[in-house]
């Protein structure tokens, strides 16, 4: 397969090489995928890198919006370029100092599973904003407030469980996504939301914008049809050409190589920062989720709680690493709150997480997924997740974060796979005492 790009806009003038790499989808809908190289999520990442992208796209909408001038912007995106630890978190700091004022509060919603940190951290710099983000889990006795469908996905169905009054207010939609190649994903959640919630203006924010003049013809018709206003911000934007035959199917095998060696696990649960639900469990019968991903809708005055809790947990964690080189690794659509307590755990830490997304690995320059494990995910083992570009001898320790409880048997093939990568300590973080332990 062959896939033809032409860049229009680039108004950070970040190289593409620094935003993604190409791989194939294994999907008869989309053959290709843009694998971020920003985002935390197929390729590990500088803890604070997503962050420092998402703070680009508050910036770029704030100005685009309102006119702000955003001093720090050239600094945030000097720093997202860089690999050492200390211009990355500098770059972060920069960020951090500078608060964005829209001219109304918006909601802010990130899309499952990939951008659900993306989306949290462009909540994270604008005042008076609140936050949601979509999710692919369906909650048995509970009514979604929001249903649509990401039609290119292995996986169709979107939802939005508000869980309070998120939409209560008329201001502003903002959705947050890695990239918009049609953007009927983004139309289909919109039409939802003006039918149940309507409003008068939406923002589109992604990293990658690839639509055609047909695609944003279709989005000044759904102005036109919705009598809303519809702006786009991305980091990067231009034209995408297919050519070839798509995958449904792969050929690389995605188990482990060799006999399993001994892998050194202990658990430490991180429950007493965060807040759990158990009006869910109550509901569900399921597991418990934890207020701070934003699941359910977060506001402004939770901002500094979920800062503090981060801070807290990630300072524990970095007391008991044993590991040189970490990586902390993230579960499906459970991805923020990971990798802002990777970014306590100090020096030599690296940030992913796991995905549904069925991708061809191919150990080939400039390919973006040179290998990937599949394996059941342990909060849900009829789920199968993916894991991709896990280096021979690269991690000392694995820290495996994960929301809902687990047991050691649903964690063994997890396990496996780090022993097949000569990853001989793994400390699994839990955020509910109904885990098994493993000390």
């Amino acid at each position: 397969m062959e896939v033809e790009l032409s860049i229009a806009d680039n108004p950070l003038s970040i190289p593409p090489q620094a935003l993604f790499e190409m791989a194939a989808r294994i999907n008869k809908k989309r053959g290709f995928l843009f694998v971020s190289k920003v985002l935390g999520k197929h390729i590990p990442v500088h803890p604070l890198k997503p962050l420092l992208a998402s703070g680009l796209l508050a910036m770029e909408h704030a100005e685009r919006t309102s006119g702000a001038v955003m001093d720090v912007k050239a600094e945030v995106a000097a720093g997202l370029l860089e690999e050492d630890h200390e211009s990355v978190k500098k770059a972060y700091d920069l960020l951090k100092q500078q608060r964005i004022q829209l001219s109304e509060s918006p909601i802010v919603i990130g899309f499952a599973e990939t951008a659900t940190a993306l989306g949290h951290g462009v909540f994270d710099c604008i005042e008076d904003a609140a936050f949601i983000h979509t999710t692919r889990e369906a909650l048995q006795d509970i009514h979604p407030d929001l249903v649509f469908e990401e039609e290119h996905s292995h996986a169709v169905d979107q939802r939005c469980y508000t869980g309070g009054p998120v939409f209560a207010s008329e201001g502003p939609v903002i959705l947050v996504d890695d990239e918009i190649t049609t953007g009927k994903t983004a139309l289909n959640i919109i039409k939802d939301i003006q039918k149940k919630h309507p409003r008068k203006a939406y923002a589109i924010l992604s990293l990658l914008d690839w639509r055609s003049e047909a695609h944003k013809e279709e989005f000044r018709k759904a102005e036109a049809e919705l009598g809303v206003t519809i702006s786009t911000t991305a980091l990067l934007s231009g034209s995408v050409a297919f050519h070839g035959t798509t995958l449904d199917q792969s050929s690389y095998d995605y188990e482990p190589e060799g006999a399993a060696r001994n892998v050194s696990v202990r658990q430490i649960d991180l429950g007493e920062y965060f807040t759990a639900l158990p009006h869910a469990a109550e509901k569900t019968g399921e597991a418990s989720f934890v207020k701070e991903t934003g699941r359910f809708g977060i506001t402004q005055h939770d901002r500094g709680d979920i800062e503090k809790a981060c801070q807290k947990a990630g300072n524990r964690l970095h007391t008991i690493r044993k590991g040189k080189r970490v990586l902390c690794l993230g579960t499906g659509e459970f991805m923020y709150l990971p990798m802002k307590i990777a970014a306590f755990m100090g020096e030599h830490v690296s940030y992913q997480s796991t995905t549904r997304s069925p991708i061809h690995p191919s150990d080939r320059e400039r390919y973006a997924v040179k290998n990937g494990y599949s394996f059941p995910n342990p909060e849900d083992e009829a789920v199968k997740h993916f894991v991709y570009n896990l280096p021979k001898q690269g991690y000392d320790e694995v820290f495996v974060f994960v929301e809902k409880p687990v047991t050691q048997k649903s964690l063994r093939p997890l396990l496996e796979i780090c022993s097949d990568r000569n990853i001989e300590n793994v400390t699994i973080a839990t955020f509910s005492k109904g885990s098994d332990s493993h000390d």
